[in-house]
């Protein structure tokens, strides 16, 4: 049984002594979200995590959300599985976060972000996350970094497993997949998961105070095969339904009284398929994807029956990676995308657009030099066309040390919402752009790995709602208004202490609103991650520490967040070569606080799981 550890968060620091090595050693870490094709690890200046099913199984995470908050660079802020989730990457928001699945794109096109709290672990095989702006490769909202959640099944022997999992709150899942070969050829790929809890009141008082539970099914399927040693067909789908009970409500101004929805929900459906044909030769990689996916949710309560939206996203991508020789690879492809939106109790002014991008990439190695370049032209027919670019370039210093810079530009797309909501739209508005700063230094050795990461992102154009004229209350509207600095120092490190392997990272941010120079809401100016594995015999121990620092939730700066320490401890007992027993106490010292004003979060909870693997 091999070691697993949560995060490879030291990318920069996989350079072997032989940097830049284009061949990869048969049990090295692939990834390929950093360029948009297949490298080794080590060749990746970008800072980059890779978080696997197993390492997932480990910490036995229950939302996406438990994976990311232990990840160098990121903030979370959520009030319990189901619940509206924040993540804050260096400082930016989660709208300026690109989520994708297996490489294709997700998330409303009316809120302008992916909803974390619909987004299952079921069938995921990995997780790759890059922190920074990738919009040179990938377009609009890779401001803060882009999520990749791979699905896709790397053909092997035939795998299969069965779990049931129950815990604090009423909550219980139940969960099985099977993925394997379907003759010489072609695989095959089904992964069922269902999950259910009573939850807890998600809003303090003056809310009602009651349990606001959830219930999620999610489905991930692929089939594939091999049309001979080059061509390569393959079709993957994700499937999540899910309905969330929340506490809902709104101030009533003459009375000053905060008056409660009663029996609040929202229900929720995601879906993504995407059918890929891809070539590969010795020096060439050529993939063309055709995908749909659509998010739809519907809100209603006891005094409201809400209203109903659905948005879906076509995409067709064409991308290609040659080989030209040891020291030179060209990338580059064309993206296409359409979103479509549709309300079922008010149209919007304009309900379609449409994105066509073109990029190019380069990567050149000589010696103990890389130097990366990317350029992409985006043109959509709502808000005009945005030119981004990004460079890069990394130097062995020695062989156990290398310093590396990188700066870019990015931008985020208004939303339907910020232009075209009926009668309070502005068609006008700008794509909010960023120039983004980076400059790391790390070192790889036998008995350490570690890296020092400095960044700053001036983020201008940011919407947000302003009053048109001055003399007319009603008159607010989305526009172009404010700004941000972000600064910020990365410290990351990861070593052996006998049995025990550390995975530590300290993030310094400063956060500012350039204008009134005070700090964005809930960011954190310190925060640490502390995780420990240790692997003997037929256990497997992980503990996690988490702390963040006092924040603020009003852009005024009146109400502080203290500041607060989480650990989470989880274990894994291997009975046999069949059967895992695993069992987790998250906030094991019952911490009493607050992640954002007005709402609860989850005190000292138990789970455990039992998986059968044959």
């Amino acid at each position: 049984m091999k070691r697993t550890l949560l995060a490879v968060a030291l990318a920069p620091l996989c350079f072997q002594s032989n940097a830049f090595a284009a061949e990869a050693t048969p049990d090295e870490v692939m990834v390929v979200t950093a360029n948009r094709f297949e490298q080794p690890i080590k060749n990746v200046i970008a800072p980059v995590s890779v978080v696997t099913k197993e390492e997932i199984d480990a910490i036995q995470a229950k939302s996406l959300a438990e994976v990311l908050r232990r990840l160098p660079g990121v903030q979370v802020v959520t009030a319990g599985y189901g619940q509206a989730t924040e993540v804050y990457v260096r400082g930016t928001t989660t709208r300026h976060l690109l989520v994708m699945i297996n490489g294709v794109r997700i998330g409303s096109a009316t809120l302008g972000s992916a909803d974390f709290s619909q987004i299952p672990l079921t069938g995921i095989e990995r997780i790759e996350f890059i922190r920074g702006s990738r919009a040179a490769l990938y377009g609009s909202d890779a401001i803060g970094g882009v999520l990749n959640i791979i699905t896709a099944y790397q053909p092997s022997e035939m795998l299969a497993e069965v779990s049931v999992g129950a815990g604090s709150d009423g909550y219980y899942q139940l969960a099985g997949s099977v993925a394997g070969g379907i003759g010489q050829d072609s695989w095959g790929k089904l992964a069922l998961k269902g999950e259910e809890g009573d939850g807890f009141s998600a809003r303090k008082v003056p809310s009602e105070q009651d349990d606001d539970g959830f219930k999620n099914r999610n489905i991930v399927a692929e089939v594939g095969t091999h049309l001979d040693d080059r061509w390569k067909l393959s079709l993957q789908g994700y499937y999540h339904d899910g309905e969330t009970e929340y506490d809902d409500g709104y101030t009533d101004f003459t009375s000053g009284n905060f008056i409660s929805t009663p029996n609040a929900q929202s229900e929720s459906s995601l879906y993504n398929v995407a059918g890929k044909v891809s070539y590969s030769s010795s020096s060439l990689m050529s993939e063309f994807t055709l995908a749909q996916n659509q998010d739809k949710s519907r809100d209603f309560s006891d005094v409201s029956q809400g209203s109903e939206i659905e948005t879906t996203r076509d995409v067709a991508n064409w991308l290609n990676h040659y080989q030209v020789n040891n020291q030179l690879e060209l990338g580059g492809g064309f993206e296409w995308y359409r979103d479509s939106v549709s309300n079922s109790t008010k149209k919007y002014d304009k309900d379609e657009r449409d994105n066509t991008a073109l990029y190019l990439t380069s990567i050149y190695r000589v010696d103990d030099v890389q130097l990366e370049g990317s350029v992409r032209t985006d043109d959509s027919d709502s808000y005009g066309r945005n030119n981004t670019w990004q460079f890069a370039a990394a130097y062995n210093v020695i062989a156990d040390i290398q310093v590396s810079a990188n700066v870019g530009t990015a931008f985020k797309a208004p939303t339907f919402n910020d232009l075209y909501w009926p009668k309070s739209g502005n068609p006008n508005l700008k794509p909010e752009e960023s120039k983004n700063y980076e400059f790391s230094v790390s070192g790889h050795h036998k008995l350490m790995d570690w890296s020092i990461t400095a960044y700053q992102s001036d983020v201008e154009q940011l919407i947000d709602w302003a009053q048109t004229d001055p003399n007319d209350p009603n008159s607010y509207k989305p526009m172009n208004v404010d700004e941000a600095k972000l600064k910020g120092v990365e410290l990351i490190a990861g070593f052996s202490t006998g049995p025990l392997y550390h995975d530590v990272s300290y993030d310094y941010l400063d956060a500012k609103d350039t204008k009134s120079h005070k700090d964005l809401v809930r960011r954190s100016k310190h925060s640490a991650k502390w995780n420990i594995s240790y692997l003997l015999d037929q256990w497997q121990l992980d503990l996690s520490a988490l702390y963040k620092g006092k924040s603020y939730d009003d852009s005024a700066n009146k109400k502080e967040l203290d500041s607060y320490t989480l650990i989470d401890v989880a274990a894994s007992y291997y009975l046999n070569d069949n059967i895992v027993l695993r069992g987790r106490v998250a906030n094991l010292f019952d911490e009493d606080y607050v992640a954002k004003d007005t709402y609860n979060v989850q005190e000292r909870s138990y789970f455990a799981t039992v998986t059968y693997q044959f």
